[in-house]
């Protein structure tokens, strides 16, 4: 995890970074084919737990409102790719491209505690065709774990790319430290079908019509977040 100030003096080398891993295969192994998707994994020292590749190249909306989803609704929707998500907050607006996020799991699996995740994201416009969105676990003061949870240190990044017909697609990066004392060898075996099962899961939502077609999540499992004193800024 990372502090603000160290997000700010690394922001843009890090999207430069992300960017490179999602459009290079220097340092990936194919880790396997899901679904007729490749799934590419690779190792770094920082972390016994792999970084993720894969892309959709198909997924039915425009590159813009997949970006929008992802990037402004993910709050009120992540549950239909993630099922583990029980609701969440923004924290802070920093800019027009950059806000700080907090979300709240529930693997549903005796002796396995609940997760949270606070994560600032920032993103940029490539092209009038490509955007790109990136993710880092952060620390805040303010933000403590709440008793009975384990905060995720992720690291995560997304490619958002136009079709010729009308279509997108979607490049994500994602490598998951469940903390606690869940083993990253487990990870990383379970990892290729966690994300067989998120990537259906997003290419169905949009499918089906995406967030006009779909109900948010009850303002109240948010709110009742940011109402517990714990959680006030």
């Amino acid at each position: 995890m990372v502090t603000i100030n160290n997000w700010q003096l690394n922001k843009e080398k890090w999207l430069d970074t992300d960017l490179t891993l999602m459009t290079s295969d220097k340092g990936w192994r194919k880790q396997s084919t899901k679904k007729g998707i490749p799934i590419w994994q690779q190792s770094f020292a920082d972390d016994k737990n792999d970084l993720f590749r894969w892309r959709l190249p198909r997924v039915a909306a425009s590159h813009s409102e997949v970006f929008d989803v992802f990037t402004n609704k993910m709050l009120d929707y992540h549950q239909y790719w993630t099922a583990e998500y029980t609701g969440g907050f923004r924290v802070k607006h920093i800019d027009e491209n950059t806000q700080i996020i907090y979300q709240q799991f529930n693997p549903g699996v005796p002796f396995i505690a609940k997760r949270d995740l606070l994560y600032v994201q920032w993103s940029r416009q490539l092209a009038d065709n490509l955007i790109q969105t990136s993710f880092r676990s952060i620390v805040l003061d303010t933000m403590p774990v709440p008793a009975g949870f384990e905060r995720i240190d992720w690291w995560g990044g997304h490619l958002f790319e136009a079709n010729d017909d009308g279509t997108s697609q979607l490049v994500l990066i994602d490598r998951e430290n469940q903390g606690g004392r869940f083993p990253a060898l487990i990870m990383n075996l379970i990892m290729p079908n966690y994300l067989t099962h998120q990537f259906e899961s997003i290419q169905q939502f949009f499918e089906k019509g995406g967030v006009k077609s779909h109900e948010k999540l009850p303002d109240a499992k948010n709110t009742a977040l940011t109402l517990n004193p714990l959680f006030l800024t």
